[in-house]
Order: C-alpha cells, then sequence, then structure tokens
C-alpha cells in the first residue's frame, strides 16, 4: 500500500488580530505517522491544533483538509478527528470517567469496550469516580482515554503527557505507537522532548512564521532538545 495522506494544509495564514503566527505554510501529514509538534510558549501550537480541528477562534486563510474533508464541513469533520486539550477542559467535574468513555464512545460510534480501554489506559481504578475528585494526572489520563475511546482516524493531542507520571508517559506513548501502526495520524504538541524524540516519526518545528520539519527516526543524531535550542535559544 502506497503513503495515504491523512491530514494537510497549504499556504495556510493563521493569526489572531494583528499577530501573525503562520504565513502560507504548507503540510501534509500521513496515514499512520505520530508527529511531534514543538514551538516555546506563544508561538501558536495550540491555535494551529484547534484550526485543524474546525474549532474556530482564529483568522485563518489557505486551505485545510482531514481525510477529504474541509474543517468547515462540520459534523464530517468531527466524524474523524478529535482535538484533546491538555488542561482538563474536556472534562464535566460532576461526571465520572466511566460516564465520559461512554460518552465518547457513543458520540463516535466507535467500536470500543470501555472497560477494556479503561484497563488498558489505566484509568480503570478511579473508573466510577467524579471528576472532581481526580488530581490532574488523572484527569490528564482520562482526557487521553476519552481520544482514544473515539477510535477517530486523526488524534490532535495538546501536550498529551502534561501532568502524568513516568509510567503513564511510557504508557500513553506505547499507545500512541500502537494506534500509528493500525493507521491513526497523531499530532501531538509538547514541551516534554524526550518523549516527542521518543514518540514521533516526524517533528515539525513552529519557528519565524513556518515550520521547520524534521524526520524524528533520522535526524542524524541530532535530538529535539538539539533542534529547540539551535532555533530557539534559551527561550
Amino acid at each position: 500500500m502506497g503513503v495515504v495522506t491523512m491530514l494537510s494544509f497549504h499556504h495556510l495564514t493563521l493569526g489572531h488580530g494583528s499577530v501573525t503566527l503562520l504565513e502560507d505554510a504548507s503540510l501534509t501529514l500521513c496515514r499512520g505517522e505520530v508527529v511531534g509538534l514543538v514551538a516555546p510558549n506563544g508561538f501558536g501550537k495550540t491555535t494551529l491544533l484547534t484550526t485543524l480541528a474546525g474549532m474556530g477562534g482564529a483568522s485563518a486563510r489557505g486551505e485545510v483538509c482531514v481525510q477529504g474533508v474541509a474543517p468547515h464541513d462540520g459534523a464530517d469533520l468531527r466524524a474523524k478527528v478529535f482535538y484533546a486539550p491538555g488542561d482538563a477542559s474536556l472534562l464535566y467535574p460532576s461526571c465520572t470517567a466511566l460516564d465520559h468513555l461512554r460518552m465518547a464512545r457513543d458520540l463516535w460510534s466507535s467500536p470500543h469496550d470501555v472497560e477494556t480501554l479503561a484497563r488498558t489506559c489505566g484509568v480503570d481504578p478511579f473508573l466510577h469516580k467524579r471528576v472532581r475528585s481526580l488530581s490532574q494526572g488523572m484527569k490528564q489520563q482520562l482526557t487521553l482515554a476519552i481520544a482514544y475511546a473515539t477510535d477517530a482516524a486523526c488524534l490532535l493531542l495538546d501536550e498529551p503527557m502534561n501532568a502524568l507520571d513516568p509510567t503513564n508517559v511510557q504508557r500513553n506513548t506505547a499507545i500512541l505507537r500502537g494506534l500509528a501502526r493500525r493507521g491513526k495520524t497523531i499530532v501531538m504538541s509538547s514541551h516534554i522532548l524526550e518523549n516527542v524524540d521518543e514518540a514521533s516519526d516526524r517533528i515539525v518545528f513552529m519557528t519565524g512564521k513556518g515550520l521547520i520539519v524534521s524526520d524524528a527516526r533520522g535526524m542524524g543524531g541530532e535530538r529535539a532538545r538539539a533542534v529547540y535550542e539551535r532555533l530557539y535559544g534559551g527561550r
């Protein structure tokens, strides 16, 4: 099977008010690929992810497409892509973890068994607890489990390893690599550069209103942290 395009944008200019974050940028992401998105705070990582998810909130010009569907195509796009924030804002405090997983499964018509998924993601010990009683790390575990429960073809994950302990970082890295082998496409923004190296096939650095793309599996020995320091200095 040849390379299949999952998500692409062409000549994308993106910003807020008078601030331009990207200018005439283009990128194509393939089926079965994990892509790390890296830049200091304020460079527009979240804005780019939410724009690709069709969530609006920014000024955008250019062509964006997810499996042949444009962001303005509403329900069609939501069936293919899921955006997961890294600040637990996705969660309802009065609902349990199980409630969230069932909602995600049902809304996305997913084939997942939520109890099995909960065990795989390590959320089963608090499956029946309400979100308001969970720690920040537990909330992040649940947010990621919700993303997996959708079975969406493209996952856009904003700081997915935020607040996770090392065991759960490794657990979710393995899950992401497994999803890629099944043909899912994942874009993950992160400041944990060692994990970006481990999880990603390619790394996209946002800089100078443009994008620099590195092959994480063949960077000639240069790791994400070295590229980061070269591009951004002490930021």
